[in-house]
């Protein structure tokens, strides 16, 4: 079992386990409520439910969009990368093959090392080194000619772009759920779970399964965020196949 997964178990199964065992500690320690009041604990229960149904709501879909904007940042990175390397084919023979080479290795360092860091929130220095000198490298370029100058200006637009998505990525990789956020959620768990023990079933095994599928749907959507807010990190990651595949494109073709 994979740390996410056997954190996502626990976090469901821990969430029906609590809300259960908080169910039987109010059965046994406080009298049963009267029944006159069901309509009062209704209105109240409903309010509650659906402000923490909406907080949910609205944390999914912040970090699910913070998480695909990194995917499509990787995407895009990725493809500025592929452009660069068929664009270098106007330079001279020479200046083509260094070209390809910096941008090839500065791929191969981001497979390689940077999605390891990126699990932590940190760039890797060995690709801040590889971006810095294919930036080096188009620097000292001096293209001759009107194909060459024009390709010129177009890589150093597809250089800044890669530039631009590689720094978003690794923005990304350093964006987490504020702590007060988390304790509002878990809060407001609580206190939804809490409020479903002031109405009582006939069958207290029949009630205990209701609250225990309820705990443990929403222990669900809390692990959703939790597995989503590090888009570089565990199971649920954005993946370097994108990277690979350019690797792969150029693997034993000729500079």
């Amino acid at each position: 079992m994979t740390p996410t997964t056997f954190a996502g178990v626990v976090i469901v199964v821990g969430s029906a386990l609590a809300g259960i065992a908080g169910l039987m500690a109010v059965v046994r320690w406080l009298p049963r409520a009267r029944g006159g009041d069901s309509d009062v604990k209704g209105v109240f229960f409903g309010g509650v439910a659906v402000l923490y149904t909406v907080l949910l709501a609205f944390v999914v879909v912040t970090v699910w969009s913070d998480f695909s904007d990194a995917g499509k940042a990787t995407q895009a990175e990725a493809t500025r990368a592929s452009a660069l390397l068929r664009d270098a084919t106007a330079f001279p023979v020479e200046v083509r093959r260094r070209v390809r080479r910096r941008v090839l290795n500065y791929v191969r360092v981001v497979v390689d090392d940077e999605w390891t860091t990126l699990a932590s929130g940190r760039p890797s220095e060995a690709a801040d080194r590889a971006f810095d000198a294919l930036w080096i490298e188009y620097a000292n370029l001096r293209p001759r000619g009107q194909e060459s100058e024009t390709m010129y200006q177009e890589s150093i637009s597809r250089l800044n772009e890669l530039g631009e998505n590689r720094e978003l990525r690794v923005f990304a990789s350093q964006e987490t759920l504020p702590t007060p956020m988390w304790i509002l959620l878990i809060a407001g768990f609580a206190v939804c779970i809490a409020f479903t023990y002031l109405f009582r079933m006939e069958s207290l095994a029949t009630q205990a399964i209701a609250v225990g599928a309820i705990a443990s749907l929403v222990g669900f959507v809390l692990f959703l965020i939790f597995a989503l807010q590090h888009p570089f990190a565990g199971d649920v990651q954005i993946s370097a196949d994108p990277f690979r595949h350019v690797l792969a494109d150029w693997q034993g073709q000729s500079l």
